[in-house]
């Protein structure tokens, strides 16, 4: 029997070399096997790209997984199907840094759903942020000004965001009480009947959370007592402000009323000022008859026969003149 040497390998170009040789379609996750058909809606991929996580140092892992397992658990799908759509969905809830990570791992790498969020937590809540979350949860102290129901909300946040803490229910809340200021303790104390430290866990739980309650309403009534009194400060300054508008637009109506005399008298005085005044008699600059002086008959006979004979001989010179 005759044996083929093999075919030799296909001629590659320098073209060749620089395209692409892997697979067209690529996923660091490979889906795992499901014994029907998983209907993926656009409705889905929308929920999920709305509550993205990009990396960053001030976002917190826990609580981005936890948003992602109630979304995925709000679908509806069965018990069989459900790390088939963890596998599926979770790539759309990465963004920025966090989708570049995913996509370092080679193609078809991450084969399970408890792979893909062992290797979530290690990245993005490493060895650094676990022992820093703990030392917070540890040093933990009550502020200054800040109310019991905040500083109880505050310290259950901290546990959230490190739920691999270790820590047990009898630890934490002795943390807590001893990062209470002396005033809280002695309130606490006081519904306790007694100290804390003779009450057990469970007992302790329930004085705690009726005395955040009891403060939150009572920073909910102080806080509506103080947006009223803001409103009525509001309205109040208002109103004083509308009144001296309103007493400033008076004022000025008055002042233009009190000068109105005034100006009807310079209007009515106007034309009297503006008319020349002259005597038909003597030619002065007053009305006939009131001329400030008494001429002689003769000397006003002469005047005005004089002014007579001067028109009576320009008259008869002018048709004198016109006849020749």
């Amino acid at each position: 029997m005759i044996t083929l040497p093999p075919p030799p390998p296909p001629r590659r170009t320098l073209g060749n070399y620089a395209m692409q040789q892997g697979p067209r379609h690529f996923s660091s996750i490979a889906m795992s096997a499901t014994t029907r058909h998983v209907e993926m809606r656009a409705s889905f991929l929308n929920l999920i790209s709305a509550n993205q996580f990009t990396g960053m140092d001030n976002e917190d892992t826990y609580s981005h997984l936890a948003t992602f397992y109630e979304l995925v658990g709000t679908m509806g799908f069965e018990e069989g199907d459900i790390e088939y759509a963890y596998l599926y969905l979770f790539p759309f809830s990465l963004t920025g840094k966090a989708k570049e990570w995913l996509k370092s791992y080679p193609n078809q790498s991450l084969t399970s759903w408890n792979d893909v969020e062992e290797k979530f937590l290690h990245r993005f809540f490493s060895l650094s942020r676990f022992i820093k979350a703990k030392s917070n949860i540890s040093t933990f102290r009550q502020g200054s000004d800040e109310a019991f129901c905040d500083t109880w909300e505050c310290f259950k946040v901290m546990l959230r965001r490190c739920p691999n803490h270790g820590l047990e229910d009898i630890a934490q809340l002795t943390i807590f009480h001893n990062g209470l200021r002396p005033n809280t303790k002695i309130i606490l104390d006081t519904a306790a009947g007694g100290t804390m430290m003779d009450v057990d866990v469970e007992q302790a739980i329930r004085i705690i959370d009726a005395l955040a309650s009891t403060d939150y309403r009572a920073q909910h009534d102080r806080q509506v007592v103080q947006k009223k009194r803001m409103l009525d400060l509001s309205t109040s300054d208002a109103l004083l402000a509308q009144n001296k508008f309103l007493t400033q637009q008076m004022e000025a109506i008055t002042k233009q009323l009190s000068k109105l005399p005034q100006q009807l008298q310079a209007v009515q005085s106007f034309p009297n000022q503006g008319q020349t005044m002259k005597c038909d008699f003597c030619g002065g600059d007053h009305s006939n008859g009131q001329c400030s002086y008494q001429a002689n008959p003769s000397q006003e006979e002469v005047q005005y026969m004089g002014n007579q004979d001067r028109q009576g001989g320009f008259s008869e010179n002018y048709q004198n003149n016109a006849s020749q």
